[in-house]
């Protein structure tokens, strides 16, 4: 068998690779991403040195108030131990007890042209008996005891006209029990 080749000598091709279309793919992004890096470091670092210049102006504030803070901190100081005091001298006035307690105030109580004969405490009943000008002066000596918070069920038991020096005078008995 014979083989014949009928085709011209086959070209070899050659392949040419243009380096010009490479550089632009990888060059240009990476010159590109360079300079955004650029732009963004600089934005960064004016926001750095603005950020810096503002803690540098409150540390200067910071400086200047201490002095008042501590003058306010030492105020609060005081205001609190006087508190305390003040507290404790609360206390002591509700645990002012006895016949003390019911004298200072049935005295606070006590209005002007009213005056008490006996005072008697029997286990936290108290009974007042004395003299007032008029009944509106016993009805404000009444309303007075009542305000005061000590004393409760504060009620006129008797009542009666009294002739002294030429005067008419109201006679009156009263009880109450201690809150």
């Amino acid at each position: 068998m014979i083989k014949i080749n009928l085709n011209k000598k086959p070209k070899k091709i050659k392949i040419k690779i243009e380096t010009g279309g490479l550089l632009i793919y990888f060059i240009v992004p990476v010159v590109l991403a360079a300079i955004a890096v650029f732009f963004l470091q600089t934005s960064i670092d004016k926001k750095i040195n603005g950020l810096n210049g503002n803690i540098k102006n409150y540390n200067e504030k910071t400086a200047m108030l201490m002095p008042k803070v501590r003058t306010v901190n030492s105020l609060k100081a005081k205001e609190s131990q006087i508190l305390e005091k003040i507290n404790v001298i609360k206390t002591l006035k509700k645990e002012q007890m006895g016949p003390i307690g019911y004298i200072y105030y049935i005295t606070t109580a006590i209005p002007r042209f009213a005056w008490i004969n006996s005072l008697k405490s029997n286990k936290g009943a108290i009974s007042v008996t004395g003299i007032a000008l008029d009944g509106q002066v016993e009805s404000i000596f009444m309303n007075n005891l009542s305000r005061t918070g000590f004393f409760g069920g504060v009620s006129l038991v008797q009542t009666s006209e009294v002739k002294k020096q030429g005067l008419r005078l109201q006679s009156f008995g009263l009880t109450m029990n201690v809150k």
